[in-house]
């Protein structure tokens, strides 16, 4: 039994992090589908995972329910955002000024004025 929890535990450290689906190409690419057929943008794009590098635009309280929205990019409409929820990356974000370099990991939820929805984020400064 011992050998088999040792066994686990290595696999789990040597075995890759799953890439994201998705790249910064890939936000302008899915925002143009949003706007030719929300049906093909929900079977291409919801649900995936993106994983990018970008600036940190503003943080803004959600509209509805808990959390914030972090922007990133720049532009009243363009660029995406994350629903930020989790303390410790809110933490963080409090201290970041405009242009701040940071890395997203999220999942793509939907698309609103222009600008890439994604939930589920991990974001840190760079």
């Amino acid at each position: 039994m011992k050998t088999l929890v040792v066994v686990a535990m290595l696999a789990a450290t040597i075995l890759p992090v799953k890439a994201a689906d998705l790249d910064s190409k890939d936000i302008e690419r899915a925002v143009a589908t949003y706007k030719q057929n929300e049906m093909r943008f929900t079977r291409d794009y919801v649900g995936k995972t993106i994983e990018f590098e970008w600036t940190f635009d503003r943080a803004k309280a959600k509209l509805f329910g808990d959390g914030y929205r972090v922007v990133f990019g720049g532009g009243l409409f363009g660029g995406a955002d994350c629903d930020v929820q989790d303390q410790k990356t809110i933490d963080a974000v409090i201290d970041w000024n405009k242009g701040q370099r940071v890395h997203v990991y999220g999942t793509i939820h939907d698309v609103t004025f222009g600008t890439l929805q994604l939930k589920s984020c991990t974001i840190e400064a760079r």
